[in-house]
């Protein structure tokens, strides 16, 4: 059996402790989303990222990317908000040199005021410096193995857009730990999750 599957079968006994019935049907989620590679249509994307960037796109090289998903059922801004506080993650792309990247996909539905709080909210420098517009849903088209749970729509790929690991690690200390130890694992430094 593939790591990975330990890793996301151990997350789904993680997030879902309530009725089997939950359990079963994220079990499902996960074992869908991990089923094909996940597609990034960078392309066909609005990023708002530093001219410099833009130029190096390190996210089309990296190694690993946690995907942060955030639809249009979510306030995209309060999500980014946490997201930017909680600086571990961000620290990860400092450490490795891009090879680990954070890629923010933020679809905000048809709603207008979303659209220009998440623009305004940039603008002044409150959300992560590099994000993903999808105003015609297309990362949603090309994956229809998203979950609908929004606790799901946070993942690790690996090189091959491979999912090796579901959830956000910053609702929780496990998933934390286990995003430090597959990144060390894979890229090969030693005691970031003792760092702060």
């Amino acid at each position: 059996m593939r790591s990975k599957f330990a890793f996301v079968a151990f997350l789904a006994c993680v997030l879902f402790t309530g009725c089997n019935s939950a359990k079963y049907k994220a079990r499902k989620a996960i074992e869908k989303l991990e089923s094909e590679s996940i597609e990034i249509p960078y392309d066909q994307l609005k990023c708002l990222t530093s001219d410099s960037l833009l130029k190096l796109c390190p996210w089309k090289q990296a190694k690993l990317k946690l995907v942060h998903y955030v639809d249009s059922t979510m306030c995209s801004t309060c999500y980014l908000q946490k997201v930017t506080m909680y600086d571990k993650i961000f620290h990860l792309e400092k450490e490795y040199d891009n090879s680990f990247v954070n890629i923010f996909i933020i679809d905000p539905g048809q709603n207008s005021n979303a659209k220009s709080r998440l623009y305004s909210q940039y603008a002044d420098s409150l959300l992560p410096k590099t994000l993903f517009i999808d105003t015609t849903h297309v990362f949603a088209q090309a994956n229809p193995n998203i979950p609908e749970y929004t606790m799901l729509q946070t993942f690790l790929l690996d090189e091959n857009n491979h999912v090796i690991l579901v959830g956000n690690p910053m609702f929780n200390k496990r998933l934390e730990k286990m995003l430090f130890s597959l990144v060390e694992h894979k890229l090969g430094k030693k005691n970031l999750s003792k760092k702060k």
